[in-house]
């Protein structure tokens, strides 16, 4: 696209607009990643089943341990994140910064594939843009933002070979090479890949589809086994690792017959009335528990504490099943209960746990002591056909959510949370530093008086919940000559530490058997208070706040945001009206674009996605749908979708004009002799069979 010509006078004439263009794609993806170059990092280590779970298996990959030893979590997940963290911690770059890198070089990729196709390079800018600057992610250790730049990546990487097939008429090897390894990472990454599936189908039809039916498979012959090649290679050094170190020749324990197995009986247990959202229940497990020793072993877990914890989301979302387990939890209930039960040791043993499960229930239905009649399909989360009509009700709603930009959710940075060394152990494996556990980080200082000599302040939420918080005390010389009668006012002076998230905090004072909390609004520099025979002052109060450069580059996601999602619903109504045209000037008036086909395949994406979501939200406990991180891998096909349609507009009009201008001339020639008909004719098929191969939009050299 950009080159510089020779001339009959050996000069040479540079493209300079050529130039100018690809000095905005460079300058724009090196803007981009600058803006989260750097940025802190939201670490949830609280969060044990996710967040901290990726940075526990990446410290065990880092001290050359593999996943580390065998438990209940170890398997559970797909890889390939945790070994992500792990290597950007050993390269020395920021895993974050190398998640935007990706999605970078996606929009990149994409850009050179349109340019491929001869779309004029300056509509060309239209999706990449749109694309480059989305600004929904979020900056936790979660792998939603991964996995949606590696989708893109996969998804542009395949148009970009189809462009070059258009051109060239053959797919390198090394680039079916790359696509085999694009399509093992998405299955590493993450265990929910079937909303994929149409997507990859009508991706793979273009790629492959031509004319030439024996080139076709030709084409296909050679290209296929070097596809599958690259796939398979990382997926089996994943497998063989596990194997070696665990005893599973798999990726995940959680996909092991005996453990699907397990479930899937457990599921087909019918007791008592039916309940939404519930897939084993208590009378259920009651049932069970007569035939299954096995099962029995557990019920101090699953009925006991444990067994409550888990049952206690429910009433959050269905009172009248508050505490049963919700179907998306009893998977790791489960996995709780047998794990306490000493049983997640060894991979071996945990398997037999589970195969005995199956068993002892399996012989109990066939003898007909349990009935075994409810469909459990798919095994994690069965659809309940009786509810098909709820479960389509939500994917308008779903729709709405997210052509108004997830309802403003922008994007996703919030305070860090959890034990202190858990907390390094994040700040370590990044590279970088963390957003502090609270927007708002306060330090007071001053003195308090009390007849004990125990003392303690602290900065807390007004709700109960976990706080974090440094406290000291310190010599007080000049305290005692204004409190001589107090024994302990040598010792009198202090310093807290804390964080005021949203405003919503309190001033927690102890001393002795004395527990007093002091409303924010009374506690002011200056100000000195008496509390219950205590006296409090308070010297000085200081805020802390991010770094200036930091809260920029935050700032301006958000305000990018803002316009993306003031503008989505009308550039996404105006998108669909074209596509619609579109469709018509397919089925009636031989339109043909590669355009076109790939605005299908981000069609099939978002309602695979859209799909996927409403029914985790509908037949299991989950609350799937709101969850920032579940729409991530859907927002950037929205968006290409958009950019698509806008270049379908330019592709259209002149397209079918000259569809007609040749229509009109074939015409004229059938009423003018047989054999100028015949001319045309041919002319014609050669015309169509160009067309049905290339976008009709003008090139710009």
């Amino acid at each position: 696209m950009y080159r510089i010509e020779a001339k009959d006078s050996d000069a040479t004439s540079i493209d300079w607009s050529g130039a100018a263009v690809l000095l905005l794609v460079v300058s724009a993806a090196l803007f981009r990643f600058m803006l989260t170059a750097g940025l802190p990092l939201s670490a949830y280590a609280v969060q044990v089943f996710d967040d901290d779970l990726f940075i526990r298996l990446a410290e065990s990959v880092v001290a050359g341990e593999w996943l580390g030893n065998y438990d209940k979590l170890t398997l559970v997940k797909s890889p390939l994140y945790p070994l992500f963290i792990a290597a950007n911690y050993l390269l020395g770059f920021q895993f974050k910064a190398m998640e935007h890198l990706l999605y970078i070089l996606a929009c990149v990729v994409f850009y050179f594939a349109l340019l491929k196709i001869s779309v004029n390079r300056y509509l060309a800018l239209v999706p990449f843009l749109l694309l480059l600057f989305s600004p929904y992610h979020h900056g936790s250790v979660e792998r939603g933002w991964f996995y949606t730049a590696l989708t893109l990546l996969v998804v542009a990487g395949m148009f970009y070979l189809t462009s070059l097939r258009m051109v060239s008429g053959v797919i390198r090897r090394r680039y079916a090479l790359l696509l085999g390894l694009g399509l093992a990472a998405l299955y590493l990454s993450r265990e929910e890949t079937v909303w994929l599936y149409p997507l990859l189908m009508v991706a793979f039809v273009l790629l492959f589809y031509q004319a030439d039916r024996r080139g076709m498979v030709i084409q296909m012959g050679k290209t296929l086994p070097l596809i599958l090649l690259g796939a398979a290679f990382p997926i089996l050094v994943v497998m063989s690792l596990n194997y070696f170190n665990y005893g599973l020749f798999g990726v995940k324990d959680a996909t092991s017959s005996q453990f699907i197995s397990a479930i899937k009986a457990m599921k087909s247990v019918r007791s008592g009335e039916e309940m939404p959202y519930v897939d084993v229940s208590r009378d259920a497990l009651r049932e069970m528990y007569k035939v299954s020793p096995t099962l029995l072993d557990l019920d101090l877990y699953l009925s006991g504490n444990n067994g409550k914890t888990w049952g206690s989301y429910m009433c959050r979302r269905y009172a009248s099943a508050c505490g049963e387990i919700g179907g998306g939890y009893f998977f790791w209930a489960l996995r709780d209960a047998v794990e306490a039960n000493g049983g997640f040791q060894q991979y071996a043993e945990t398997q037999r746990v589970f195969s005995d499960i199956h068993d002892e229930l399996s012989a109990a239905c066939n003898d007909n002591r349990l009935d075994c009649s409810r469909s459990v399909w798919p095994v994690r989360y069965p659809i309940r056909w009786n509810r098909v009509d709820s479960y389509l009700a939500k994917l308008p709603g779903i729709f709405t959510y997210m052509v108004t930009g997830l309802h403003g959710r922008l994007p996703g940075y919030g305070p860090s949370r959890g034990p202190q060394e858990r907390l390094d152990a994040f700040m370590r494996l990044s590279n970088s530093f963390l957003l502090p556990q609270s927007s708002q980080t306060f330090t007071l200082s001053g003195w308090l008086i009390s007849d004990d000599p125990d003392k303690y302040l602290a900065i807390v939420p007004k709700e109960q919940k976990n706080y974090s918080a440094s406290f000291s005390l310190k010599k007080s010389p000049d305290l005692p000559h204004h409190f001589p009668q107090n024994d302990y006012a040598g010792i009198s002076r202090f310093s807290t530490q804390g964080q005021c998230e949203n405003g919503q905090c309190e001033l927690l004072v102890m001393s002795g058997s004395q527990r007093i909390r002091v409303d924010q609004s009374k506690v002011k520099p200056g100000k000195g208070l008496q509390i219950d025979g205590m006296r409090l002052h308070i010297d000085s109060i200081v805020k802390e706040s991010i770094d200036p450069p930091l809260i920029w580059k935050i700032e301006t996601f958000k305000k990018i945001g803002r316009v993306y999602n003031a503008a989505l619903v009308y550039l996404t109504a105006a998108a669909s009206v074209i596509f619609l045209y579109a469709l018509f000037a397919l089925a009636y008036r031989g339109y043909r674009s590669l355009l076109f086909g790939v605005a299908v395949m981000s069609l099939f994406a978002i309602g695979g996605r859209l799909a996927v979501l409403a029914l985790f939200d509908d037949f299991t406990q989950i609350p799937i749908v709101g969850q920032f991180r579940h729409f991530l891998a859907v927002m950037p096909f929205l968006l290409m979708f958009i950019g698509l349609n806008i270049l379908m507009l330019f592709d259209l009009i002149p397209g079918l004009k000259r569809k007609n201008h040749t229509h009109r001339a074939e015409q004229e020639a059938l009423g003018s002799s047989p054999e100028r008909a015949d001319s045309v004719d041919i002319e014609a098929d050669e015309r169509s069979h160009k067309e049905a191969t290339s976008t009709s939009l003008p090139a710009t050299h």
